[in-house]
């Protein structure tokens, strides 16, 4: 979650009116005072996660309805999705390298090794 904190400190100082709502996972979440506003116009509940990071939130599969709450409250929001974050960008680099092996000229052992440097860089992203 420091990551995400961070990367929504960073935005509000560019636009600190804006409430930005962030794809983790198979969730939406929103944080700190974006949360209690939302949570206040909307009534999504709020999660106390430490002494410097609350949240509240929604499933993925709810964007479009919430999404409606929020412009029928006049809140501005952006959804910052998942292809704004580090995890896409390695998943991204491999698949490419994926993509890019040959097949012909790949012996058993290295085809394991290579699979098995990939499982290690999922393992990683997660």
């Amino acid at each position: 979650m420091s990551k995400l904190q961070n990367q929504y400190e960073n935005l509000k100082k560019k636009d600190e009116n804006k409430i930005y709502i962030f794809k983790v996972g198979i969730f939406y979440n929103i944080l700190n005072e974006d949360a209690k506003m939302v949570s206040e116009a909307i009534g999504l509940k709020l999660t106390d996660l430490g002494p410097n990071l609350i949240k509240c939130g929604f499933p993925v599969s709810n964007l479009e309805k919430y999404t409606n709450l929020l412009k029928s409250k006049n809140l501005d929001y952006e959804v910052i999705s998942a292809s704004t974050s580090s995890k896409s960008t390695n998943a991204t680099s491999i698949i490419q390298k994926i993509k890019n092996l040959d097949m012909n000229n790949t012996t058993y052992k290295q085809a394991f090794d290579f699979l098995y440097n990939i499982q290690n860089k999922l393992n990683n992203i997660e």
